[in-house]
C-alpha cells in the first residue's frame, strides 16, 4: 500500500485518493454536463466512507477493544467494502424519491468519481504510465459526455457504458480482470446506467 505525508503524519494513499478524487468529480461533473452533482453525491460518499472505515470494529471487533485507537490506522478492508457497496446501493434506490436529479446524474458521478480516483491513486504508487492512461481516459470521458449530451440519436446509456468497458479493459491490462475492485465498479456502473436509462425513457414519454 502507497502512504501520502501530510505534515507529520503518513496517510494512507487510498484515503486521500478517494477525497481528491470526489472533489475532482464534482467539479469535473460541472464542466462534463453543465449541472453539479447535488446532495445526494456528498452523502453517498460519506455513507460510503464511514461503513469502511468503521466496519473495522465489527470484523476485527477483539483487535479494536485490545487496541481502539487501531481504528485511526485500520478499516474494514475487503468485507467493509463490500457492505458499504451494498449500502451505497440501498442509499440510491432510497434517496432516487426525495433528489429527482440523482438519476440522471449519478452514472456521470460514478464514472468520473472512478476515473479520477484510479488516476490520483497510480500517481500517488508512482505507476506513471496506468496515470497517464487513466487520465487520458478521464479528459476523454468529460470531453465526449459534454460533446455528446445534447445529442438526442446518441443513447447516453451506451455512452456511460462504453467508457466503463474501457476502464474494466484498461484495469485488465495492469492486473487481473476478476477482482472484486473491478466487480464492484461493475455492479455500480451497471446498476446507475440502468437508472439513468430508466430516467431518459421517463423524460422521452413526457
Amino acid at each position: 500500500m502507497s502512504y501520502v505525508p501530510i505534515l507529520h503524519l503518513t496517510v494512507p494513499a487510498i484515503w486521500v485518493s478517494v477525497l481528491l478524487a470526489a472533489a475532482a468529480a464534482s467539479l469535473l461533473m460541472r464542466i462534463a454536463t453543465g449541472y453539479k452533482p447535488g446532495e445526494w453525491y456528498w452523502n453517498a460518499l460519506a455513507l460510503y466512507i464511514l461503513t469502511w472505515k468503521l466496519s473495522y470494529i465489527v470484523f476485527n471487533l477483539q483487535h479494536f477493544l485490545d487496541m481502539p485507537l487501531s481504528i485511526l490506522y485500520f478499516n474494514g478492508g475487503l468485507y467493509g467494502h463490500l457492505l458499504a457497496i451494498a449500502l451505497l446501493l440501498v442509499y440510491l434506490v432510497v434517496a432516487r424519491q426525495k433528489h429527482a436529479a440523482l438519476a440522471e446524474q449519478a452514472a456521470h458521478a460514478w464514472l468520473l468519481f472512478f476515473l479520477a480516483y484510479q488516476s490520483i491513486l497510480q500517481l500517488f504508487g508512482g505507476q506513471g504510465m496506468q496515470a497517464f492512461l487513466q487520465a487520458s481516459l478521464l479528459a476523454v470521458a468529460v470531453f465526449s459526455i459534454r460533446l455528446l449530451a445534447k445529442r438526442k440519436d446518441v443513447p447516453l446509456g451506451l455512452l456511460l457504458a462504453t467508457l466503463s468497458t474501457v476502464e474494466l479493459l484498461l484495469l485488465s491490462v495492469f492486473g487481473p480482470l476478476l477482482t472484486w475492485q473491478n466487480a464492484t465498479l461493475a455492479v455500480l456502473a451497471a446498476f446507475t446506467i440502468a437508472m439513468n436509462r430508466r430516467s431518459e425513457q421517463k423524460g422521452s414519454k413526457r
